[in-house]
């Protein structure tokens, strides 16, 4: 069966190497799934939509290689019978881990202290993960989600310095706890001034428009952004206006990209009845030495060792011009994810821990 599948999604050639000769490329700008003649599998990335295109039978399996789901038709695939599959949960640990680098630049440059209160809204996966780790770093952190235990049973912002978004798109048709345009200009001026909001789940659930049009000398709000509305063509007035943004690539460290693309893979060998056979890994690691001075000088000053985790990944590096948006996201495959950092020379135990919370391998001791 003929797989089609995207250029832009990393490490095919390693983890689809029994499937290579099936295998026909494609770009997600002039991707016509409506020609597809012969019985297939398609696997896409979160770029490519299809709402409103008309998708043949002759597509046996659809496959994403990504978390979210809301660029793919459930409800027509549904309707044609037609399995689908996405990568679930595959990037969390990157979005963590840029949240937390995020949260660590923002301490450095003094925007945020180690005192103020933040609110996680959104307690799946990553949010969950995020509220856990930042407690146990001991800050003063709050959580809210309609429909999971988080430490607040409503939305209010009074007194939040830092606010991060975790989740997903819905529409007022879709539940009655719906998120689009969830930051309006109403939630803005509940704000404290100077408050920094986080947005790493989608585009629509904050309102740009809003945003734009707030009153910086009355309502100091400091937005951070990997989201945006009509993406790749996104607004140029809007990115300008956030402290800094970055091309929709929170979840996209190599190790995220890995564990997406595998996924896929064993989503097809599943669909084709295949036995999905081990792949070596093949990510780099970056091995460091451990600097106990610097560790604990960040950790009493900051209460993150953001020395370390600015070294792994600085996010502020990543912002990027409007019209680049595209470009650099189909080829972002660099960024080296917490877990590829393996540290040497940690002998405390209580240090090891902290490090292996935020995502670091600690290496024995005795190696």
């Amino acid at each position: 069966m003929k797989i089609f599948i995207d250029k832009n999604i990393p490490y095919v050639e390693h983890l689809f190497a029994d499937h290579i000769d099936q295998i026909e490329y494609f770009s997600d700008e002039d991707f016509e799934i409506e020609n597809i003649k012969e019985d297939s599998v398609v696997v896409v990335r979160s770029t490519y939509k299809t709402h409103g295109k008309k998708i043949p039978k002759s597509v046996k399996f659809l496959c994403s290689a990504s978390t979210g789901e809301d660029h793919i038709d459930k409800k027509e695939l549904n309707k044609m019978k037609i399995p689908y599959a996405f990568s679930t949960g595959a990037n969390a640990i990157a979005v963590r881990e840029y949240i937390f680098s995020t949260t660590a630049l923002m301490l450095q440059e003094k925007k945020f202290n180690k005192t103020d209160s933040a609110l996680i809204i959104g307690c799946g996966n990553i949010g969950e993960g995020v509220y856990k780790t930042l407690k146990y770093f001991g800050f003063n952190i709050s959580s809210y989600d309609p429909y999971k235990w988080s430490t607040n049973s409503n939305e209010d912002l009074e007194g939040y310095s830092l606010i991060s978004l975790h989740v997903p798109f819905t529409t007022p048709l879709e539940s009655e706890h719906y998120t689009e345009k969830l930051f309006s200009s109403s939630k803005f001026k509940m704000c404290v001034d100077g408050a920094i909001i986080i947005n790493t789940s989608r585009g629509g659930v904050v309102s740009e428009e809003d945003f734009l049009g707030l009153d910086t000398d009355q309502h100091h709000i400091r937005l951070i952004s990997d989201v945006f509305a009509n993406e790749p063509n996104i607004n140029k007035d809007f990115l300008g206006k956030n402290l800094f943004g970055t091309p929709h690539i929170a979840g996209h460290s190599q190790y995220a990209r890995y564990q997406m693309t595998k996924m896929a893979s064993e989503h097809i060998d599943n669909f084709l009845g295949m036995n999905d056979t081990e792949k070596k890994n093949i990510l780099e690691n970056k091995i460091v030495n451990f600097d106990k001075n610097v560790f604990d000088a960040d950790i009493k000053e900051f209460g993150l060792p953001v020395s370390l985790m600015l070294d792994t990944y600085n996010p502020k590096l990543d912002h990027f011009k409007s019209t680049d948006f595209k470009k650099i996201r189909d080829n972002y495959n660099d960024r080296i994810g917490y877990s590829q950092i393996i540290i040497k020379g940690c002998d405390n135990d209580a240090d090891r821990i902290s490090l292996e919370m935020l995502g670091f391998t600690v290496q024995d001791s005795q190696k």
